[in-house]
């Protein structure tokens, strides 16, 4: 299916060889499971039953056909034998073929990426898969601050934000994952001693220094990436530990008024520390979005 504009929505899709991440629908080729988290569907395998439990399932499955044939045969007419024959042997390779699905281990299906191979991003290595574990789990802090901030952002526009800022991350390290292939060849070749003009030698290392100088800027990209979803999550979780701090303290600033005798105890509050945090959320939101929002 063709991805929709608005709104923005990313799929993470992840098995034991590649983490997949798309503007378009992914699915698992056996069990999934599949989580909905702000404006991002990730899917991953689901628990892989053994063969001996598949085995038995497929068994338990068709003793039921048969009792249901046999109950069937029973209340039809001897003419439709042939009928109950045809739906029992659709019903047990049904049966068959479930049995095998749950127990073959399930990978990656990207059913759209030939048609749409510029908003799908693989990543097969493991330094990028882990890389992108880590963003993903930057994004998740902030998803669970976003309840509370509310009163300061749009819940709605600040989860597609983070989805945004999420494939921009995931472009960055599509990158970096070419550049290492490209940085390890020449490495290779550099180590293995069959280079043997000095031409051949200085064209090597000219390429090595290219390779080097792109590998550095794609790292800062990273970096920087990093820093502001840091950044964001660390002045979210901020807001709501003092949001949390300033609600108690009012409760029993209130209470402890009550309890004085001549009422001139005023309770102690947080509030001017709210309001810085509150600043600092709104900034680190905005520079977020000046950076990588609406970009896809």
């Amino acid at each position: 299916m063709s991805p929709s504009d608005h709104p923005f929505h990313l799929w993470i899709a992840r098995d034991a060889q590649v983490t997949a991440v798309a503007l378009t629908e992914m699915r698992m080729s056996g069990r999934a499971n599949v989580r909905e988290w702000g404006s991002i569907t990730e899917v991953t395998p689901g628990k892989r039953i053994t063969g001996s439990a598949a085995s038995k399932r497929v068994t338990i499955q068709l003793i039921v056909v048969a009792i249901a044939s046999l109950y069937a045969c029973g209340l039809a007419s001897a003419a439709y034998w042939w009928l109950l024959l045809a739906v029992d042997l659709a019903l047990v390779l049904l049966a068959v073929a479930a049995g095998f699905k749950a127990a073959r281990r399930s990978t990656v299906v990207a059913p759209d990426i030939d048609l749409y191979p510029g908003i799908h991003r693989l990543l097969a290595t493991h330094e990028e898969r882990l890389s992108f574990r880590d963003l993903q789990a930057l994004a998740e802090r902030i998803g669970r601050t976003l309840p509370a901030l509310d009163s300061l952002v749009d819940p709605s526009d600040a989860a597609e934000l983070v989805a945004e800022s999420l494939w921009e991350g995931a472009a960055v390290l599509a990158r970096r994952q070419e550049i290492r292939e490209v940085r390890d060849e020449l490495g290779r070749h550099a180590s293995d001693g069959t280079v043997e003009t000095n031409r051949a030698r200085l064209d090597l290392q000219s390429q090595q220094q290219r390779a080097g100088d792109l590998w550095e800027e794609v790292n800062a990209d990273l970096a920087r990436l990093t820093s502001h979803l840091m950044a964001t999550a660390a002045a979210g979780e901020r807001f709501v530990r003092d949001q949390d701090l300033d609600d108690t303290l009012q409760r029993t600033g209130a209470a402890l008024d009550k309890l004085s005798l001549d009422g001139s105890h005023a309770g102690a509050y947080a509030g001017e520390q709210l309001a810085d945090e509150t600043t600092a959320v709104l900034t680190a939101y905005r520079e977020l979005n000046d950076l990588y929002g609406g970009k896809s």
